[in-house]
C-alpha cells in the first residue's frame, strides 16, 4: 500500500513540474518579433513589339534559362535578310578585285623589267630619254591604278565588317526577343499577356524563389551584441490557435545602421526607440510564405 502512494504521489509530483514548465514556456516571450520576406525579380521586356507567345501562370513553377515566351521580330528578320543581300553583294566584287590587283601587280613588274632595260641602254646611248620618261609615266601610272585597287579592297573589306556587324547586332536583338525565365522559382504576379505589345523595360511578370525566404525581425540595441552571423536560432510560426511550430534559422544578415521601431513590429524592448533589422534563413518544404508572422529567440 505504501508503495502505491509513493507511486501516485510521484506521478502528481511529475505532472505538477510538467505544468509548472509548461506554462513557462507558454507565457515565455520571444526575442524578437518579425514577418517572412521573399526577394521579387521583375523580369522585363527586352526587346519592343507585340508579344507572341507567354506561357505562364500566375503560381506556374519555372526553372532558370527556361525558354517562356517571344515577341515579335518578323521587322529584325527582313532587316536581317537585306544585309545578308549586301554582304554576298560586297563579297562578290572581292575576287574581281583581287584578280584585277594580280594583273597590276605583273604589269608593273614588266615596266620594270623594261625600265631597267632601257636605263642600261641609255647609258650606252643605245636609248633616248624620252624613252626613259614614257616607261617612267607607265610605271608611275600603273602604281597609281595599283594603289587605288587596294584601297577599292580594303573599302570594300570594311563594308564587309560593317555588315557583319550590324548582322551581329541584329542577332543579338532576335537573341533578346525571346522570354526567359533568369531564376528557378514561382510566378507570382503576371502584368502582360499574349498579343499586347511589349517594351524595354516593361515588367512582364513578377516571380521569386520560394525556397529563399527570410525572416525580417528587429532587435533592440541591448540585444544587438548577442548576436552574430551564421548564429544558429529558434524561429517559432503558428501552428494552430493555441500551438507554436519550432524551425531552426541562421542569422543571415545584420544592418549596422539602426532606425526608428517599425509600428507593426513588437520587440523585446518595446520602449526602446532604434532597433536593427536582422534577417534569418529558415529551411523549409514549402510551409512558408511571404508576410506570415513569426517569433524568434536567440
Amino acid at each position: 500500500m505504501n508503495v502505491i502512494k509513493k507511486i501516485n504521489w510521484v506521478i502528481i509530483w511529475g505532472a505538477l513540474i510538467s505544468l509548472t514548465f509548461s506554462c513557462q514556456n507558454k507565457h515565455q516571450k520571444a526575442d524578437a518579433y518579425g514577418n517572412f520576406e521573399i526577394d521579387k525579380t521583375y523580369v522585363s521586356a527586352q526587346a519592343q513589339g507585340q508579344i507572341m507567345n507567354l506561357d505562364i501562370e500566375e503560381g506556374m513553377s519555372l526553372k532558370a534559362n527556361q525558354k517562356i515566351g517571344l515577341i515579335d521580330t518578323m521587322m529584325l528578320f527582313y532587316q536581317k535578310q537585306q544585309l545578308w543581300s549586301q554582304l554576298q553583294l560586297a563579297a562578290a566584287s572581292l575576287p574581281q578585285i583581287q584578280a584585277q590587283l594580280a594583273v597590276q601587280q605583273q604589269q608593273e613588274e614588266n615596266i620594270l623589267v623594261q625600265k631597267n632595260r632601257l636605263e642600261k641602254l641609255f647609258k650606252k646611248k643605245a636609248a633616248t630619254q624620252k624613252q626613259l620618261d614614257d616607261v617612267q609615266a607607265s610605271l608611275d601610272l600603273i602604281t597609281a591604278q595599283k594603289n587605288a585597287t587596294k584601297v577599292k579592297r580594303q573599302q570594300i573589306a570594311a563594308q564587309l565588317e560593317l555588315i557583319n556587324s550590324q548582322v551581329a547586332t541584329l542577332n543579338y536583338q532576335i537573341s533578346k526577343a525571346i522570354i526567359i525565365s533568369p531564376i528557378s522559382g514561382k510566378v507570382l504576379n503576371q502584368f502582360s499577356r499574349k498579343g499586347e505589345m511589349a517594351a524595354p523595360s516593361k515588367p512582364l511578370f513578377s516571380m521569386a524563389n520560394m525556397q529563399d525566404i527570410r525572416l525580417k525581425v528587429f532587435v533592440s540595441g541591448d540585444q544587438l551584441p548577442h548576436i552574430k552571423l551564421q548564429q544558429k536560432v529558434q524561429v517559432y510560426i503558428d501552428k494552430n490557435k493555441k500551438e507554436n511550430q519550432s524551425m531552426e534559422g541562421v542569422i543571415v544578415w545584420i544592418s549596422e545602421k539602426s532606425e526608428f521601431t517599425p509600428k507593426t513590429v513588437q520587440t523585446k524592448e518595446e520602449r526602446v526607440n532604434l532597433v536593427y533589422a536582422v534577417k534569418i534563413k529558415v529551411s523549409h518544404s514549402g510551409e512558408l510564405k511571404a508576410g506570415m508572422p513569426a517569433e524568434v529567440m536567440f
